[in-house]
């Protein structure tokens, strides 16, 4: 379990209210969403390795799960409770997520979401927004070394719509494109795998399909269903003979309807091998053609002109970037990089990342985000909404500020320590305790009665710069004796001008 102890709770709260209080002044309001959540939500769009991630289960036979993330979250929300607002709709949130993952350094399956979405914000200004919010945050909280990595799946959709690829093939490949483009993965086994969850082949293992894709095994006798009575004589033959079985198809995203559908679809296509295995290797020339603005505009633009592919993502991009110094923002490494993913389906246009690069060169994700049009009508809205949005992983982001040697909040040591030596003496001790803290001053008071030397020695080892002590003599003349810890020097103080005497010193 990944307990948040002092002072590493204070430093994560403290994070989290400069974020969000940075994400304010660009407009953004406040939002909070449940952490468990119905399991369909997620399944929708979230992509294959988020969904065989998620913590779900049936509770009174409703699907549920523990959120895995916060954008379908918020979304849900917009499209059930804020659709009358006027667009675009600006929230900041932050809050639990679960995935279980495998459990490293900064990789925790219980993580905090930090981040915005701006609902109904269209084209390169909104994304721009974003990129600015977000790399400003960085510079807000101090991190001083960080790289931004933008990207734009409308190349790679591009290209995998004029292959010919249907929608669950290109759902499969840009799934795939985090491990092509940043675990180094062999595209000889990207492809055999991809063909696999098409119902191409059968390679894949089986512990890694879904629940919809291992009820899509091919069947050898569709086609010739399909010969003789047509795809709507072949899927009601199909779904006949399931009802005839009695056997029950559930656990996935797809209705028993969808799934023969789907089944009957796909043994009257084409082998798609070829198509696949271009689309992966225009993901992996993307990857080797990233680098900075002005060297990666030019060789991506020959790549696309070469396949015939419209530039207008490129050029999305360069008018983002364009906008960011009129932000303040001028982030000295940025790497355009269309090979990026981010692993979630719901992506749709610009996409990008943040990651620190403090200590040895070694980079670590602390967050990211990207263009989703396509979300609100998949949740159920009547019409396409754009929408972007971002956000920070809390830990992450904490972990990189500590690697650059950052004072976090949660590192301020208390004020003052109050001391009554004996029972008799509480409530004067804690009168001056309670006038203190009035005034805004973080003060303790000791329960234990450990004594003067005691309470000087933990004093002087947490920092803590006053010592207010109260024994006979000070609370029959009714003034607490102060004790200044870095002058060594001691005053009775009345009560009434203990406030102003420890202000001024500090």
């Amino acid at each position: 379990m990944n307990d948040a102890l002092p002072p590493d709770d204070a430093r994560l709260r403290g994070l989290t209210h400069r974020l969000r209080h940075h994400f304010e002044r660009f407009g953004y309001r406040g939002i909070d969403t449940p952490i468990l959540e119905n399991l369909d939500l997620f399944l929708r769009k979230s992509g294959e390795e988020i969904a065989a991630r998620m913590y779900s289960f049936t509770h009174w036979n409703r699907k549920l799960c523990l959120r895995p993330e916060l954008t379908a979250s918020v979304m849900r929300a917009y499209v059930s409770q804020l659709r009358d607002r006027p667009l675009p709709v600006r929230v900041h949130y932050a809050g639990p997520t679960f995935r279980y993952e495998k459990p490293q350094r900064g990789r925790y399956r219980q993580f905090t979401q930090v981040g915005i979405e701006c609902i109904g914000g269209e084209g390169p200004s909104a994304d721009a927004e974003v990129l600015a919010a977000a790399c400003g945050a960085v510079a807000q909280i101090g991190l001083r070394n960080s790289r931004l990595v933008v990207g734009h799946l409308g190349v790679v959709l591009q290209l995998l719509e004029q292959l010919g690829i249907d929608e669950h093939g290109q759902n499969l490949i840009l799934g795939n494109m985090e491990a092509l483009a940043r675990r180094g993965a062999d595209p000889d086994e990207v492809v055999p795998r991809v063909l696999a969850l098409m119902g191409v082949g059968s390679t894949v293992a089986q512990e890694d399909r879904t629940v919809d894709e291992a009820d899509e095994e091919p069947a050898s006798l569709l086609p010739s269903l399909l010969s003789e009575f047509g795809s709507e004589g072949a899927a009601h033959v199909a779904s006949d003979l399931l009802a005839r079985a009695n056997l029950v198809l559930e656990g996935g995203s797809r209705t028993p309807e969808e799934i023969v559908s789907r089944l009957v679809s796909k043994a009257g296509r084409l082998d798609p091998t070829d198509n696949v295995s271009r689309a992966v290797d225009f993901i992996v020339q993307l990857q080797r053609l990233a680098g900075p603005p002005s060297e990666a505009f030019e060789r991506i633009a020959a790549l696309l002109a070469e396949h015939n592919l419209d530039p207008g993502p490129l050029r999305e991009i360069e008018r983002a970037l364009s906008l960011l110094p009129s932000y303040g923002v001028e982030h000295p490494d940025v790497v355009v990089d269309l090979s990026l993913g981010r692993g979630l389906r719901f992506y749709t246009g610009l996409v990008f990342e943040l990651h620190a690069t403090a200590v040895g060169g070694v980079s670590s994700q602390i967050g990211g985000g990207g263009r989703y049009d396509d979300l609100v009508r998949s949740l159920g809205g009547h019409d396409a909404i754009p929408a972007c949005g971002f956000s920070f992983g809390l830990e992450r982001l904490k972990l990189a500020l500590e690697a650059e040697g950052a004072e976090l909040e949660g590192d301020r040591p208390l004020d003052v320590v109050v001391a009554p030596i004996e029972e008799g003496d509480e409530p004067l001790a804690v009168q001056a305790a309670t006038r203190l803290r009035a005034d805004g001053l973080d003060v303790e008071v000791d329960l234990r009665r450990r004594g003067v030397k005691a309470n000087l020695r933990h004093a002087d080892r947490e920092g803590i710069p006053y010592v207010v002590i109260v024994g006979e003599r000070e609370r029959q003349a009714g003034q607490p004796l102060l004790r200044d810890m870095r002058s060594r020097s001691e005053q009775a103080v009345d009560l009434d001008r203990l406030v102003q005497v420890v202000r001024a010193g500090r």
